[in-house]
């Protein structure tokens, strides 16, 4: 039972996180990445609000002030980072490389939580790099395939680079987030910690002075379904994390990654399709490697 649960947790995140990325680069990638990340972090005030105020306050201990204290620049740094891939690349190029998280989380959540993954987890990481190299195929639209164009379109790819290094700041902040949880509770984290984000956010407001009206209006619709998906991917990630290994979880919220191809090759018409599809299908078997036999 707790299997089923902490899976359906991790299969509502990835939802959460292929939708919120859709919407984001198809009416929201005209606002510089500050701007997206903005759009994209009040756009789910509302509904986490909505959600907290049916939520008591646990007694919160100093180590979950230090470790909030330190997730939060890692965070600001990844999210920035993620918006600007999704500016400059195509959705179904860099978004894979995010499958790499719970690759490095096997490293960081043994230094930060202490836990330890299987052999199954090796052969994982093996499916997720010959995924990426697939993925690399014929990225550059040229259609050309050899030996060293994977390496050659990573090399190419801004985009792509961006998300490899967002893909490891995350498994920091994903290890210190369970470590968070731990000191607190998950649906009152789920809750709190996008709130805190958003909020140091906000800060950087007058140096920044990006304007979110022209870009929002007549969008509203879509960007309250912008805050629903991201605030399901927060509520479900935290609620499943307390449950499983993080790097299983996170590992299962990766799927993401091949739901964003599919609607990056169907409704944003990006191309080519069929190496992308393929190399994030393999990618996302090594992910269910490292979710089931890990």
């Amino acid at each position: 039972m707790g299997m089923g649960i902490w899976l359906a947790l991790g299969l509502g995140a990835a939802v959460g996180d292929s939708g919120a990325d859709v919407v984001t680069k198809r009416y929201f990638v005209t606002l510089p990445p500050y701007g997206m990340a903005l759009a994209r972090l009040l756009a789910a005030v509302p509904f986490l609000v909505l959600v907290g105020a049916w939520l008591t306050l646990p007694t919160l201990t100093y180590p979950f002030w230090y470790i909030v204290a330190g997730m939060l620049p890692l965070e600001t740094a990844a999210l920035l980072l993620y918006m600007r891939a999704l500016k400059c690349c195509h959705l179904s190029l860099c978004v894979p490389f995010l499958a790499f998280t719970p690759v490095f989380l096997i490293l960081t959540g043994w230094l930060v939580l202490g836990e330890t993954l299987s052999p199954g987890g090796v052969a994982g990481t093996l499916f997720i790099a010959l995924g990426s190299y697939i993925l690399g195929l014929g990225a550059d639209g040229s259609g050309r395939l050899g030996l060293l164009a994977p390496f050659k379109a990573l090399a190419k790819e801004r985009g792509a680079r961006l998300m490899l290094l967002v893909a490891a700041l995350y498994s920091c902040t994903a290890a210190l987030y369970k470590a968070a949880i731990q000191h607190s509770g998950p649906a009152f984290f789920g809750v709190t910690y996008p709130l805190l984000f958003t909020g140091l956010m906000v800060t950087g407001y007058p140096w920044n002075r990006v304007a979110l009206r022209p870009t929002l209006k007549g969008r509203l619709g879509w960007w309250l379904i912008l805050g629903s998906f991201f605030a399901l991917s927060n509520v479900t990630l935290a609620s499943g994390i307390a449950l499983a290994p993080a790097a299983y979880l996170v590992a299962v919220k990766r799927l993401s990654l091949l739901m964003s191809v599919i609607l990056g090759g169907v409704w944003l018409q990006e191309r080519p399709f069929l190496p992308r599809i393929i190399g994030a299908a393999l990618m996302c078997a090594g992910v269910g490697l490292i979710a089931w036999r890990g």
